[in-house]
């Protein structure tokens, strides 16, 4: 390593951390000035299009996360529950509420859970309890874990240490050792509904969010976060979109997955089975609805990189003449959800043609809507019930809190029930312009513009 350079250590606990800012130009902006290493719960072969893409070499280690101990885990699920119910009671939202899922895992586990939200609730009555507690979950933390961390940094010696999100709580080790170590430790803000949610698992020097509206909402949640702390650099997952080199013809794109010209193309952006466990059921009133338009029209599915299940497949079978799917490209094998999958480098160009070539897209509330306002083009929001579930509606997803962002803008088109599909579709591809009309200006609320100077903010506020 050069003495005089910076050293920067990237913890990445996730593919989408590849995604975000390892194919991004932040490292461009980063390699001359700094040294860079990784570590990661993903094999190296994650990482050979980063070293391709960016021409470097750089130190790596595969780390594994090692469980939390009893008390650390009880406090930090408490302390969650906590907050959520005083997050909800801040925006009068009871809906943040259900962000409280407990996984359906064994007697033991069951049992702390249901301890952690009767903690929660006490817990949830002084928020300088929460923070009390937040405190004592991370001092249960196993010393001996959080020396190995020393003893790995000790040895590495990086100036910084940025973790490419602040949502897995098996990073908190790490942050603890590099505090002892004085090196200075940032985190970025995963995506524009995480802060409601009470996902903020690492204590970090510096935080790096995507807008005002996102720094605002740092300063509602975490008001004990010193506001210098927070530092607005917007997110740089849209830039890729503003690269016209990446934009391939539209024959060359119809050719490549097997798609007719001589039609308009509408993009169904599928989510994971969580958010809408129905969303099969939408397809298929979307392409149900269509179907007699299916000479002039097709639906380009794209599911969500984490649901490779097979529920979409009858629908794909019975609509095989109206319906073409294209994969997102990543690498699924032996590896489950967010947390093991990674994309390649490929499957950025294929979204940019897919928001590029297509006249719209369709979805349950995803953040496509801001990838297909990067080029200014509406979003179709699905909002009603397509099963006969009591226990699951639209109507839940879309009071969450960060969906409070739109305002009274007319930010994306809503399909409320089934029979308005046909003529809202129609109508967003003949008038583009009357559908979503304040869709960029909801998008410069969310994402930090312009857009292509993010990257270039966030590798200055690493260095």
């Amino acid at each position: 390593m050069t003495p005089t350079k910076k050293h920067i250590l990237f913890v990445v606990p996730d593919g989408v951390g590849i995604k975000n800012f390892l194919y991004s130009d932040i490292i461009k902006y980063l390699k001359s000035n700094c040294d860079i290493s990784i570590w990661s719960t993903l094999p190296i072969d994650a990482f050979d299009d980063v070293k391709r893409l960016h021409q470097i070499n750089f130190n790596y280690k595969q780390i594994v996360l090692r469980p939390e101990g009893i008390m650390t885990r009880l406090y930090r699920e408490a302390t969650t529950y906590a907050r959520l119910i005083h997050n909800s009671k801040l925006k009068s939202n009871s809906i943040i509420l259900t962000n409280w899922r407990r996984p359906n895992y064994g007697f033991k586990i069951k049992l702390l859970y249901k301890i952690a939200k009767v903690l929660g609730k006490q817990f949830s009555k002084n928020y300088r309890r929460i923070l009390k507690f937040e405190e004592r979950s991370r001092k249960n933390i196993s010393q001996k874990n959080i020396q190995l961390y020393i003893d790995e940094l000790k040895s590495l010696q990086p100036s910084n240490l940025f973790i490419t999100h602040q949502r897995v709580p098996g990073i908190m080790p790490i942050c603890i050792a590099a505090k002892q170590l004085n090196i200075e430790t940032a985190t970025a803000i995963f995506s524009w509904d995480n802060l409601p949610k009470a996902r903020l698992a690492v204590k970090t020097d510096m935080y790096l969010v995507w807008s005002q509206w996102m720094k605002d909402e740092m300063k509602d949640y975490y008001p004990e976060i010193p506001e210098d702390n927070v530092k607005l650099v917007g997110t740089p997952q849209f830039e890729f979109y503003l690269d016209k080199s990446r934009v391939i013809s539209r024959q060359n794109f119809a050719e490549k997955y097997g798609l007719d010209l001589e039609k308009k193309w509408i993009c169904f952006s599928g989510d994971d089975v969580s958010t809408s466990p129905y969303d099969q059921l939408f397809l298929r009133d979307v392409a149900e609805s269509l179907n007699d338009k299916k000479d002039n029209l097709q639906i380009i599915f794209r599911r969500c990189p984490v649901d490779f299940s097979s529920r979409y497949d009858e629908v794909f079978n019975e609509y095989d003449d109206l319906i073409v799917s294209i994969d997102p490209i990543w690498n699924i094998e032996s590896q489950t959800g967010w947390v093991g999958y990674f994309p390649k480098y490929e499957d950025i160009d294929m979204q940019i043609n897919l928001s590029h070539h297509c006249n719209l897209v369709v979805n349950l509330g995803s953040t496509m809507a801001l990838d297909f306002a990067t080029y200014n083009k509406p979003c179709l929001y699905l909002d009603y019930n397509p099963s006969n579930d009591n226990n699951w509606s639209s109507k839940i997803i879309y009071r969450f809190q960060h969906f409070r962002s739109m305002k009274n803008y007319d930010a994306v088109g809503w399909i409320k029930n089934k029979n308005e599909i046909s003529e809202i579709v129609l109508k967003a591809l003949s008038k583009p312009d009357d559908i979503a009309t304040h869709r960029t200006i909801w998008m410069q609320d969310l994402v930090l513009h312009p857009i292509d100077q993010n990257s270039i903010k966030i590798a200055k506020a690493l260095l």
